[in-house]
């Protein structure tokens, strides 16, 4: 929900709840992803509590926790779901038995358009290759991908996935269009045995299993660390997503929350990106060419860094502490140059569909396995970037034009971090 820009052209934009989403969902997560439900169906995108922080810090708020499956998680993984805009549910899948054959796998998966999602798929593959190898499925991965971002549609995914329901699957992985769209038809599939598993998108139902970073930290963390590098003073500009979708309602309110604690930072306006770094760099030099005050801090949504640090470039102004949440090459590659030329400094967040990818799969496989899911989504705290380990995401040779993913950098869900989310984790070797 939120990593690799989604690098086409501004005719995309036309697409709107469509193609855009895509972006969202893509970027998912290490940056603006998470969870990308749209918030047209009621409210999923609010959060509970009240933010409370001092300058500098990330605000604490209470989860949306209906059924307690947080407050029932070991205390140190519970603070993963700081202020996570969707409603946590207990799930469906913690008494499933083990299914005792090889498993059926299907994928429903949107189009592999950018560096993220082509990462994605070949990860997928090569996961399920693997454990085919040690009897966990059979086959072969039975994929519904729909082919152009520009013209699809939920109802096309649904049609996708029921046609996967219909061939006897018993798991789908899936990154949904519009998570809320696809609840009453993972509901109906898991009451037929099928387990729905999602990445980068949270599904609100009791039979998926939400694999996802949490949108409002992957914002906050940067944020408040960058205001504390300001002294929480300084003009601050806004870089929005895509609005109406859910990740960009739940990181904008952390931008708002990290700035109302620092009362000496001036908002002096916003632009709308879309979550497309040359819409945000069109939209953004617009925006500079009539207000020309010192500008201390861009807090971009998600994945358009790089558009940010052009539009800059493009202009010759002094380059502020951009807020890379989705961190990408161009934009690390950026910072780089930057703090090699004058010390700049600021902060990110990052992750990449390798990564993403492998966490997706062993999770589905955990739970085919019968090791007991203790909570409908499973989330961590983000990956950020500083100064101080900018060189284990920025990938060797990259350029500010480069349009890769960023590295490594650390362990997304490892293993040993996953198997403390299930009831009888077996640690199976499956990625």
């Amino acid at each position: 929900m939120n990593r690799s820009s989604y690098r086409h052209s501004r005719r995309l934009v036309v697409a709107a709840s469509t193609g855009i989403v895509l972006t969202a969902l893509l970027a998912g997560c290490g940056g603006a992803g998470g969870t990308v439900a749209s918030s047209a169906t009621g409210g999923a995108a609010d959060t509970q509590g009240k933010a409370s922080a001092a300058c500098g810090a990330v605000p604490t708020i209470a989860p949306k926790d209906p059924d307690g499956a947080v407050k029932a998680l070991p205390a140190d993984l519970r603070k993963a779901y700081n202020a996570y805009g969707e409603d946590v549910f207990a799930s469906a899948w913690r008494d499933k038995k083990k299914l005792g054959r090889p498993a059926k796998v299907g994928l429903s998966y949107l189009p592999a358009s950018n560096a993220f999602a082509a990462s994605v798929v070949k990860q997928l593959d090569a996961s399920f290759a693997a454990a085919k190898a040690k009897g966990l499925v059979q086959g072969t991965l039975v994929k519904r991908i729909m082919t152009d971002p520009a013209t699809m549609t939920p109802a096309e995914q649904i049609r996708g996935y029921n046609e996967l329901v219909d061939s006897g699957v018993d798991i789908i992985y899936i990154t949904p269009l519009s998570g809320d769209a696809m609840v009453s038809a993972v509901d109906a599939a898991g009451k037929k045995g099928v387990v729905t598993v999602a990445l980068s998108s949270t599904i609100r139902s009791k039979y998926a299993v939400n694999v996802a970073e949490n949108s409002y930290l992957n914002v906050a963390r940067p944020a408040a660390l960058v205001a504390k590098q300001l002294d929480g003073k300084g003009n601050v500009v806004v870089v929005r997503g895509f609005q109406g979708l859910s990740t960009e309602t739940i990181g904008y309110k952390a931008v708002k929350d990290v700035l109302a604690a620092c009362p000496d930072m001036k908002v002096l306006g916003e632009v709308n990106g879309a979550f497309v770094p040359p819409v945000a760099k069109a939209e953004l030099l617009k925006f500079l060419s009539s207000h020309p005050q010192k500008i201390d801090m861009v807090a971009q949504l998600g994945v358009m860094g790089s558009g940010v640090y052009a539009a800059f470039d493009s202009t010759g102004r002094k380059v502020p502490k951009v807020v890379d949440a989705g961190a990408s090459a161009s934009s690390l590659a950026s910072w780089k140059k930057l703090a090699a030329a004058d010390g700049y400094e600021t902060a990110g967040t990052g992750g990449n569909g390798t990564q993403e990818a492998k966490a997706w799969f062993t999770v589905g496989m955990m739970v085919m396995g019968g090791e007991g899911p203790k909570v409908g989504t499973i989330t961590r705290e983000p990956s950020v970037i500083t100064k101080a380990n900018l060189a284990d995401y920025l990938p060797a040779g990259a350029t500010p034009s480069d349009l890769g993913e960023v590295m490594d950098g650390e362990a997304w869900m490892p293993q040993a971090y996953l198997d403390q989310f299930f009831d009888h984790p077996a640690a199976p070797a499956t990625n």
